[in-house]
């Protein structure tokens, strides 16, 4: 605890004695002491010191009274007058002053030197600080020895609140939601800069990878400074060793997927390795893919679910860490749109911008690979996408193993670098043809020309790409060229 005017007043070798001594001033902490004789020692002054003066200098009352009131601002804990050298009793106008200020005035005799309460209060904040250095390394010492026992984060919270006598510990999410409290009966929930009826509050980011993952709460504060920021950098290490866990058995399920989706094993392997993983294939199943803006680097470090990672029995829900996307297996019975919805928000917070899609519920490890493809065509980055019929051009354009922006450019470039130059808008002529199912008539209506005008540019688009629109495959070709261009945000409008 601070060394606080009352503890002064209650030394009996020191003999000081309150003459002022408003409300609650007996309880202000002496930071250091300063003795004085200057006309205006304020500029000199930080706060919380003990002012000791003889009062040597005579002052009118004005005088008194602005200088008590400045020292009231600034503030110290109170002026310790000496008595018995300049004056036998303080000065009347001194003590109106004071009294007037709201500011502490207690006197010493002249038996007792100032350098004698000098050297008390060194020694008490001497013994202070020794203290909470002395606390401050066993409460370090038994959090690190509570990590080491894997008691996990339960183990931990317990350890400080009895450590520190603490009435309640709280981890929390950023967003406030309470994930473990100790003791577990305590109702306590931590209001951001409000003090409770227990007492003061404290609080301190818990960082994994210099991103905040947690809050950690405690009812009153500790009394020593530096205690709660090391007990979160402990619970940091411990989030971070369950979090490293948690992204081992995701990669896993990760690599199984991708040689599922992949067609490099067998069905009968991939529903072994995927039962070993927590997925029954041959029930039905729901994909949940979250298409990635980034890379997933910081979401192999960082605990960005954080209920799984204290539960410290893996995912509730079997979840998948890919090149570039996150998949949930939702079984039949769970609500897959809360999945999606939920794991948005988590990716929002670990500061990824997600597209996410819903794939249908299908069953077999076929099933499982078109609902994975379904819910990647149908991601979107402002919600949730819910699946559409797969069509096979959005599955083509979800490989990203293949070239199809490149090959796009490459089809239609002769008609890309024409279309710069003229300005003959063939590369709309054709687009239009082909949404309209190559028919002449209802093509020349959309584009309001006249049926030779759009004979002439198509014979100009099959010369420049070398291309038959009556065959079959090349309409198929360019169709998929130009979805590719679209999807490579080209312009091919």
């Amino acid at each position: 605890m601070p060394v606080v005017l009352r503890d002064l007043l209650d030394e009996p070798n020191l003999q000081v004695r309150a003459v002022v001594l408003p409300e609650g001033a007996a309880d202000q902490p002496i930071s250091w002491l300063s003795t004085t004789e200057l006309p205006d020692p304020v500029p000199f002054l930080r706060g919380q010191e003990l002012v000791m003066t003889t009062a040597l200098l005579d002052r009118s009352p004005e005088e008194w009274h602005d200088l008590a009131t400045r020292l009231a601002a600034v503030p110290v804990t109170a002026i310790c007058l000496g008595i018995g050298l300049v004056h036998d009793e303080p000065p009347a106008h001194l003590v109106a002053a004071a009294r007037d200020a709201g500011l502490p005035l207690v006197v010493s005799p002249v038996e007792v030197p100032f350098i004698a309460i000098s050297h008390w209060l060194a020694d008490q904040i001497y013994a202070e600080t020794y203290a909470a250095v002395q606390t401050n390394l066993q409460v370090q010492d038994r959090l690190v020895r509570e990590l080491l026992s894997r008691r996990g984060i339960d183990g931990m919270l317990g350890e400080l609140r009895r450590r520190l006598g603490l009435d309640a510990v709280v981890l929390a999410e950023p967003s406030g939601h309470v994930l473990h409290r100790s003791p577990k009966s305590s109702r306590w929930t931590p209001v951001a800069g409000e003090d409770t009826e227990e007492g003061s509050s404290a609080s301190s980011e818990v960082l994994v990878d210099d991103v905040p993952v947690a809050v950690l709460h405690t009812v009153p504060a500790p009394t020593h400074a530096g205690v709660l920021p090391f007990a979160a950098t402990v619970l940091g290490l411990e989030l971070a060793r369950e979090q490293a866990f948690l992204t081992g058995r995701r990669e896993l399920l990760g690599q199984v997927l991708e040689d599922v989706l992949h067609g490099l094993v067998s069905d009968h392997a991939a529903r072994n390795r995927l039962r070993r993983l927590g997925v029954q294939a041959d029930a039905a199943q729901t994909m949940v893919v979250a298409l990635l803006d980034d890379s997933p680097d910081r979401l192999r470090r960082v605990p960005w679910e954080l209920r799984s990672v204290l539960a410290r029995e893996g995912d509730a829900l079997p979840t998948a860490l890919l090149e570039d996307a996150v998949a949930v297996v939702v079984p039949d019975g769970v609500d897959a749109a809360a999945v999606a919805d939920d794991l948005r928000e988590q990716l929002l917070r670990a500061r990824h911008q997600p597209a996410i899609g819903l794939g249908a519920a299908r069953r077999g490890v076929a099933g499982l690979r078109l609902g994975y493809y379904e819910a990647r065509q149908a991601a979107v980055p402002d919600g949730v996408g819910r699946s559409a019929p797969l069509s096979l051009t959005g599955l083509l354009l979800g490989n990203l193993d293949l070239p199809l922006a490149e090959l796009g450019q490459e089809v239609l470039g002769p008609l890309l670098d024409r279309d710069d130059q003229a300005g003959n808008h063939l590369l709309l002529t054709l687009r239009t043809y082909l949404a309209h199912d190559c028919v002449p008539s209802a093509t020349a209506a959309a584009m309001v020309i006249h049926r030779n005008t759009l004979r002439y540019r198509l014979e100009q688009v099959e010369q420049l790409l070398g291309r038959d629109l009556d065959r079959l495959t090349d309409r198929m070709e360019l169709a998929l060229a130009l979805a590719a261009l679209d999807a490579a945000g080209g312009s091919g409008s």
